[in-house]
């Protein structure tokens, strides 16, 4: 068996682990627990980026910055209100300034790490929160469903075209195994999550929604995929982390979902609910 096939035998292997408890969650009628396992999942990731990002830096000060990102997103989950995330904002940007003033270890890098640490509160947990906020509006299992499915189909479908037929590089700087062919092949794999969603668990889309959130979504996605991507060459790692076999770290499986969610979130609310 070839390290690819491996690889992705073992990814297969852990989804199917992973998602009966993760879609009885979703598909629970009360929003809290959902809740609480996107704020785990937001401070486990938080915490890789940090221990890709700030490795030099003491353990506590990263620890301070994960404790900062869960202070944000549970009270943008918990006490949702403009005034409420300002507020929140304000104090993890005042307290992040803060603890590096007297946690850093070069002066050299002092600067570019208070940016790192303050990119981290907003990289993962501001943009993770929107699936659980999305569980809370009308058919909100639909919609955390429709965000997640666009996520792994667009990857899945963009993998395997790739592999198939790939041969125009799209940003070989970056990610050099992505191509165009494999782009566009993501595109038509978000399509594929939009119309099973409009045509059994979201009747409320129209086609024309379907299009939109399969061509946005899914270029999203695949930006925020190489968003990651990008981090991770800058730091010289392969892998956020080892906790997801066969899929690295939590970042490296929510990469996506963190550029999707919020799309897919901000159209629900004033795109088709606000339509009806």
């Amino acid at each position: 068996m070839t390290p690819a096939n491996k690889n992705l035998l073992l990814r297969v292997l852990s989804a199917l682990v992973l998602a009966p408890p993760l879609l009885w969650v979703i598909l629970h009628p009360r929003p809290e627990g959902l809740a609480l396992v996107v704020h785990a999942a937001g401070a486990i990731a938080q915490g890789e980026f940090y221990w890709m990002a700030l490795r030099d830096d003491p353990v506590w000060l990263r620890l301070v910055g994960v404790l900062l990102g869960l202070v944000v997103t549970v009270t943008l989950f918990w006490a949702p209100g403009a005034g409420h995330l300002a507020a929140v904002l304000v104090g993890a940007t005042l307290a992040a300034s803060i603890v590096q003033l007297f946690g850093h270890k070069q002066i050299e890098r002092a600067a570019s790490n208070t940016a790192t640490l303050l990119f981290g509160i907003l990289y993962v947990p501001l943009l993770v929160t929107s699936v659980a906020l999305a569980k809370r509006l009308p058919s909100g299992s639909g919609w955390v469903v429709l965000s997640l499915t666009i996520s792994w189909l667009s990857d899945t479908a963009a993998y395997f075209v790739g592999r198939a037929v790939g041969r125009h590089r799209l940003y070989p700087a970056i990610s050099p195994g992505k191509s165009i062919e494999g782009a566009v092949g993501g595109i038509f794999g978000a399509f594929v999550a939009t119309t099973v969603a409009k045509l059994w668990y979201l009747p409320a889309l129209r086609w024309i929604d379907a299009v939109l959130l399969a061509v946005v979504g899914s270029v999203l996605g695949q930006l925020g995929d190489l968003v990651e991507s990008m981090l991770k060459r800058s730091y010289g790692v392969k892998d956020s982390g080892r906790i997801l076999p066969g899929h690295g770290g939590i970042l490296d499986r929510i990469d996506a979902l963190l550029f999707v969610a919020p799309f897919v979130y901000i159209y629900a609310t004033y795109v088709v609910l606000g339509a009806l």
